[in-house]
């Protein structure tokens, strides 16, 4: 597979440890957040009200589906502060706990394959010929910080040429994009914040 000469199209750089850049920026909350907040989301629980991680209960609302939630670190069990986790539900039941990467810099697009199969994954071009985010073993992620382009994506598993599924994006300066596979298929998430836990 061709590695990226095509990659300046994307302007592809690793963004491995970074402390998230809008943890801070009290508009976006109803009230401040905490200095230790962590931010902690749950994919698949549709039908579910609550939901209990690190020894705390979250309130799950409708409308915060897939959003991830501030909590401060020192309500959680073993959760760093600054760190972002997704719990993805599977339909029967089954939870599988994510570790993912932190955001860093709001000039470029943060792109995160979270690997809920049990096959590793990889983030392409739409036609298979250049890997953005390669190799993702199952229950991982991998996170890509990209310059805003309007692009089609796929996720492939890897070693195969057809995609899972593709997703046609535009991408914007400072958004964060999550491309969340598991047994109900692949969801492309626009990553957004509910409101501080209490």
């Amino acid at each position: 597979m061709k590695r990226f000469s095509l990659i300046s199209a994307l302007c592809v750089a690793y963004a491995n440890t970074c402390a998230p850049a809008f943890a801070n920026d009290t508009s976006l909350y109803a009230q401040a957040l905490p200095t230790d907040a962590s931010f902690v989301r749950f994919v698949g629980f549709d039908t579910q009200d609550t939901a209990t991680f690190a020894g705390f209960t979250f309130d799950l609302v409708a409308d915060d589906a897939g959003k991830y939630i501030p909590v401060s670190a020192a309500a959680l069990n073993d959760i760093a502060s600054g760190s972002y986790t997704s719990i993805l539900r599977a339909s029967d039941g089954t939870l599988q706990i994510i570790n993912e990467g932190a955001r860093s810099r709001q000039s470029k697009v943060a792109l995160l394959l979270v690997n809920g199969t049990n096959a590793a994954l990889e983030l392409r071009l739409s036609d298979g010929s250049v890997a953005v985010i390669e190799n993702v073993d199952p229950a991982m992620s991998a996170l890509r910080e990209v310059n805003p382009v309007a692009i089609t994506l796929g996720v492939f598993k890897v070693g195969q040429d057809t995609p899972l599924a593709t997703f046609d994006v535009a991408l914007r300066r400072g958004q964060n994009l999550s491309f969340v596979a598991d047994d109900n298929g692949v969801r492309l998430i626009e990553n957004q914040f509910a409101p501080l836990a209490k």
